[in-house]
Formats: structure tokens, sequence, C-alpha cells
């Protein structure tokens, strides 16, 4: 029982820690003075352990911020830009519209052989090509190809990855062109995108910043694992690496009407034709663009998040505003929340300051959490020689099947409880993973010898 209700401590107390850090704001874009926002975003690359970080701010004719830090060595340094990416398939997939090659009300099995993807191929008569962009197609947030099928969400929003690896497949089929080709061709290069890419090759040639995994609140560095068609993610999802420059420039053709490669009417479908994220109506998911409603005025935004950088952009239509931010880094339970503090600076809100060092104080907390965690799985193994000592009775037998077999078994299903499947937080929070797995393996290998042990023993006295 003290087990369980330490195991139960110790995830509240974690649950809590990462609610506690998202803000929650309303109001309109008001222009800063981008002096002080340097200082301050230079400052807070420094308390929050940022290795590299680009940001730009522009409006339709012009750019009115534009700065790189830490160990970014400029605004035309690519980053992967993770589910950013998004906007530039459903971009791709709005030119297609225009030029009559795609419907957006027509079955997926038109443009594709979906029995490649879809583990029942009937499912393609029921999904639109207006439900993948829009995340209504049922298909799960953790599904892949070969597996994904239509699942009870089917015409309610699910965010999901599969549906725009689908997209992809689609503009491949109807352009005939790569991917990569085709948003080189039709996206990039009609807009100056020079150090814009949709392949890991042409990325790193083009000087790719080196990506940052958080482990225990150290920032190490790795390549992400960029992905195939295998892989829970694809390039059309989440891939597409971009600098603050490029992101500029892409940033501004939503800021003058699509700036000659796509309509305004496209543009408005894009951002318009949605679907509520929620039940209080305040965000809507619309073709690679979220819609908040609790500003002043109408913002629309994305983020993005691979295994090592994370990104947001916005545009504020009214005030004519768009801004993207860039950071090499992936820390999810505490830097994330933090550069999300950044941000606001960025769109002229005041944050409330804190006192101390955010980075340190939530890094402590949270591996004081992983050390109990693993406090609980070495503990028999130190008192292994007073447990020999016992008398193996019934109640000590329940205790140690609890201890070494049910408590592993909750330590590696707890991300399956909040609704997040082992492997993803092996590919997000590999330090969580780490704690999970080693924690589990030690419980059930001191079990294993526990048992040993007792049937030893009673084969003695018989």
């Amino acid at each position: 029982m003290k087990h369980t209700i330490g195991c139960s401590a110790i995830w509240t107390v974690m649950i809590l820690f990462i609610l506690v850090l998202v803000p929650c704001t309303a109001f309109a874009y008001n222009m800063p003075d981008f002096d002080t926002i340097n200082e301050q975003l230079e400052a807070d690359v420094k308390a929050f352990h940022i290795p590299g970080m680009a940001v730009i701010v522009v409006n339709k004719d012009e750019v009115l911020f534009a700065e790189a830090y830490g160990n970014c060595e400029s605004i035309d340094t690519p980053f992967i830009i993770g589910s950013m990416s998004k906007s530039f398939t459903a971009l791709a997939i709005m030119q297609l519209v225009e030029q009559g090659k795609i419907d957006l009300d027509t079955p997926i099995s038109d443009y594709i052989d979906v029995s490649l993807y879809l583990k029942n191929a009937l499912d393609g008569n029921r999904i639109t090509v207006r439900q993948l962009l829009n995340h209504t197609s049922g298909l799960g947030t953790y599904q892949r190809f070969g597996s994904a099928k239509i699942t009870d969400s089917y015409g309610k929003y699910e965010y999901a990855n599969v549906n725009y690896g689908l997209l992809g497949k689609i503009i491949e089929s109807v352009s005939g062109k790569s991917y990569s080709d085709y948003v080189e061709q039709y996206i990039f290069s009609p807009l100056d995108m020079e150090h814009s890419s949709a392949t890991f090759d042409n990325s790193k040639a083009d000087g790719l910043i080196a990506g940052y995994r958080n482990y225990f609140g150290i920032p190490i560095a790795g390549e992400p694992d960029y992905p195939d068609d295998r892989s829970w993610s694809t390039v059309p999802a989440g891939y597409i690496s971009s600098c603050a420059s490029d992101m500029g420039n892409y940033l501004q053709m939503y800021l003058n009407n699509g700036s000659g490669i796509i309509s305004q009417d496209s543009l408005d479908t894009m951002f318009y034709d949605n679907v509520p994220q929620d039940e209080n109506n305040l965000y809507f998911y619309g073709m690679g663009w979220v819609l908040s409603n609790d500003f002043d005025e109408p913002v629309f935004n994305h983020s993005g998040l691979v295994e090592n950088y994370t990104s947001n952009m916005f545009i504020f239509p009214e005030s004519g505003i768009g801004i993207a931010v860039l950071v090499n880094m992936n820390d999810y339970l505490v830097g994330n929340n933090l550069i999300n503090n950044i941000i606001m600076h960025l769109l002229g809100k005041e944050m409330t300051e804190a006192s101390g060092n955010l980075y340190i104080n939530y890094h402590t907390l949270l591996n004081l959490c992983y050390l109990l965690v693993i406090l609980v799985a070495v503990f028999p193994i130190l008192f292994i020689r007073r447990w020999r000592k016992k008398n193996h009775t019934k109640k000590q037998i329940v205790i140690d099947i609890f201890t070494h077999v049910i408590l592993p078994i909750i330590l590696l299903l707890l991300p399956y409880l909040v609704g997040v499947p082992l492997w993803v937080v092996w590919y997000f929070v590999k330090d969580l993973f780490f704690v999970l797995v080693v924690s589990a393996f030690l419980l059930l290998s001191t079990g294993i010898y526990k048992a040993f042990v007792v049937l030893g023993s009673k084969s003695t006295e018989d």
C-alpha cells in the first residue's frame, strides 16, 4: 500500500507540475519595444538553457525584428520546424485544388492506393481530403501507415500525423512529383525560401543546426529520428526544415493575399473551413492552422515539435503581423513551456517575473520525482539481506507480488493511463522513459531473485 501511495503521489506532483506551466491570457497584438524584447530574449535563452533560437517578426511589407541567439549563427540557419510543416502540405493541396486536380470532398481512394496505407482499404472510400486536412478522418493519433484505420472519432477532431502523411502521398500522386520536389518548386522557390528543404540530406547540406534532447536537465546534441513511411510522423506532417528568414517570407505570403502562389479564397478556406478542437469553441483546426478565439482579435498559429526541435508561428490578420520562433531543443516537461513564456514577450504581453531560476527549479523538482521512482525500485535490493531473514509468510508473499509484479506493470502502463504510448515517451521524453523502464526492470529482476530463493527454501524443507 505504501508503494501504491508513493507512486500515485509522484505522478500527481508531476502532472500538477506540468499543468502550472501553461499560461492562459487574452490580448490583442501590441507592438512591443523590440530593443527591450531583444535584451529579454538574450537573458531568457541563457536562463532557460536554450542552445539556439531564431526569431522573426514581419508585416506584409518588411521585417520588423529578426535575431539569432545562442549557438544559432544567423536567421538563415535551418531548423526542423515540426508540425508547422502541416501548413505547407495544406497549402500544396489547395494549390492542386485550384488547378482542378483535387476535390476536397472526394474520397482519398480516388487519388491513392489506400491498401498501401490503411488496414481496411474500404476506409479510403469514407475519408475525404477535407477530413484529412481537418483531422476529422477518424484515424487515430498514434496510428501509422499500414495499421491506420477509422476509429470512433470519425467526423470529429482528433489530431493525427497519419492524416498529413496521406496528404503527402496524394500530392505525389496527382502532381507526379515527389513531395520534396513539389514544395521546392511551387512553394520554396517562388517565395525565395532559399534555406528550406523537405529532405534530411538537403537540410544537413544547407547547415541544419544541431538539435538537442534533454536528459535530466542537461541538453545533449543528436540527430533527429528522421522519418520514413514506417514512422509515426512523416515529412509532410512534421519534418520540413526552414530558417527564420524563410519563415518570414512564408508568413508574409499569407499577409499579402497569397503572393501569387495561391488565391485569397483558398487561404480563407484554409483558415476558416475549420472544426472545433474544444467544447468551448475557443480553438478551431483548419487545414494546417489553429484559429484561437481567446484573443481580442482572431489569431492563427501552429506549433511544431520533434525529438530535438520546437517551433511556433503566429499570424495576426487584423494587425497584419506574423511571428515565427525556432528552437533547437526539445525539453518536453520543462523547457518547452518556458519557451511559451518567451513567445509571450514577442506577442507584446508582459509576463510576471518569477523569483529564482525557473529552469533549475523545475528540473530539480522533476529530478526529485525521478529519484523517488528509482529509490522505490532500489529499496528492495538494498534490504535484500533483511528480506532473506524474514519468514516468507503469505502476507510477505502478497507484498512481494505487489512490489515486483504489479508495481513494474503500473510503471510501464503509466503513460498509457494518460493516453500516451510508452514508445512516444521514448521519442520525446527519453529521461522519463529510462526512469520507468529501468525501475520496472530492477523491481522485476529482484522479484525473480526472491522467487528463486523462496522456491529453493521450500525444496530444501521438502
